[in-house]
């Protein structure tokens, strides 16, 4: 690739580059609406993101890497046309223009035959998902999903996120470890991956392809981890599962700001990385 400095600028999404307005950490009136679901305005990002998201896209350099499936990465707006490529699904799928890549997906095929059945993770969920309508009385079934051949994972209702955490978590933890399955709690959701499924395999795939050099990164949770630690330098939100975890390494650097401020930051860091 030619101009820069031959690095991609990849980045997860959810809680890192855009946000609700819940984790806004502001007033939602004052930053662009991203992404719509059933007639509801659901992410945002600051103005100053959106004008340095617009730059990134064009210099065709910006990679999102997102555990969203491609059809829920689809309703994010871009400023301008799409990146050309996205890491989805936790580098489960590779998308190239839009669509999925082959070559890729029996790549990831034969990097999971070796972890549990996924119907086995999905029962264990399942199981679960009993466990928090008990404890938690009069709430509603937390739904049990998956994203076909891939990984699980479970929506949380109101008041159950509380009963989970702690010893439910560890368990649950611990059980799908020994099953080859890692697991990320962001927000309402429960995720349970398997773990040779990383976003850093999926990147590093485009990397070779592009010709680039390599690679900064930004992401807030468990499962952006080997992301992180792949880069050629990083940056992690002043909030998310990693702050919770106390989660540290060598040349991954905290925002000073948190919620969409903190998202803002990290795009303009992205930018003059790979400037």
């Amino acid at each position: 690739m030619s101009g820069g400095n031959g690095l991609l600028a990849a980045s997860d999404l959810d809680q890192t580059l855009v946000f609700s307005a819940r984790s806004a950490g502001v007033d939602v009136a004052g930053l662009v609406e991203v992404e719509e679901y059933e007639g509801r305005v659901i992410s945002y990002v600051t103005p100053a993101a959106w004008a340095l998201l617009g730059d990134l896209v064009a210099s065709g350099r910006f990679l999102p890497v997102t555990t969203r499936t491609p059809e829920q990465y689809a309703r994010i707006r871009w400023p301008g046309a799409p990146p050309r490529y996205a890491v989805c699904a936790n580098g489960g799928v590779l998308l190239v223009d839009g669509a999925p890549d082959a070559a890729w997906a029996q790549v990831v095929r034969d990097r999971l035959s070796g972890c549990a059945p996924l119907v086995q993770v999905h029962a264990e969920l399942a199981r679960l998902a009993g466990e928090l309508v008990t404890a938690v009385p009069g709430s509603e079934d937390p739904a049990v999903r998956s994203v076909p051949g891939l990984f699980g994972y479970l929506v949380l209702r109101e008041g159950q996120r509380p009963e989970l955490e702690g010893a439910r978590l560890g368990d649950l933890t611990a059980r799908l470890d020994r099953w080859g399955y890692a697991v990320s709690l962001q927000g309402r959701k429960l995720y349970a991956v398997p773990r040779p499924l990383t976003k850093s395999a999926a990147v590093a795939e485009v990397v070779s392809r592009r010709g680039a050099t390599g690679f900064v990164s930004a992401g807030d949770s468990l499962l952006d981890v080997d992301l992180l630690v792949a880069a050629r330098a990083a940056r992690r939100p002043r909030h998310g599962e990693l702050l919770r975890a106390g989660w540290e390494h060598p040349g991954v650097e905290l925002t000073a700001a948190t919620g969409a401020a903190a998202g803002e930051e990290i795009a303009r860091w992205l930018a003059g990385a790979v400037g």
